[in-house]
C-alpha cells in the first residue's frame, strides 16, 4: 500500500496517495489528476486490483530475492 505524508502531517493512502504524488510531480503526471473526480471506492478498487497483479504488469517476480550471505551480514550489522 502506498502512503504519502505531507509536511503538515496530512496522510494519504491508496489512490489518494497517487493523486498527491501526481500533483507534486507536475508536468505530464498532472493528467492523472482527473481521477480525483472518480468516487474513492471505485479508485481504490482499481488500485487494489493493480496492486495485487503488479507483477503481471511489470514482469517482476512474485517473490523477493534474498540477499547473498555477505550482503545480509552487512545489512544486519
Amino acid at each position: 500500500m502506498v502512503v504519502w505524508r505531507e509536511a503538515d502531517s496530512r496522510a494519504f493512502t491508496r489512490s489518494d496517495a497517487w493523486i498527491e504524488v501526481a500533483s507534486v510531480l507536475g508536468g505530464m503526471w498532472k493528467v492523472f489528476l482527473i481521477i480525483r473526480w472518480i468516487p474513492r471506492r471505485w479508485r481504490d478498487a482499481v488500485y487494489g486490483m493493480i496492486a495485487r497483479n503488479r507483477h503481471v504488469f511489470t514482469g517482476d517476480p512474485v517473490t523477493c530475492r534474498l540477499p547473498d550471505p555477505e550482503l545480509a551480514k552487512r545489512l544486519l550489522e
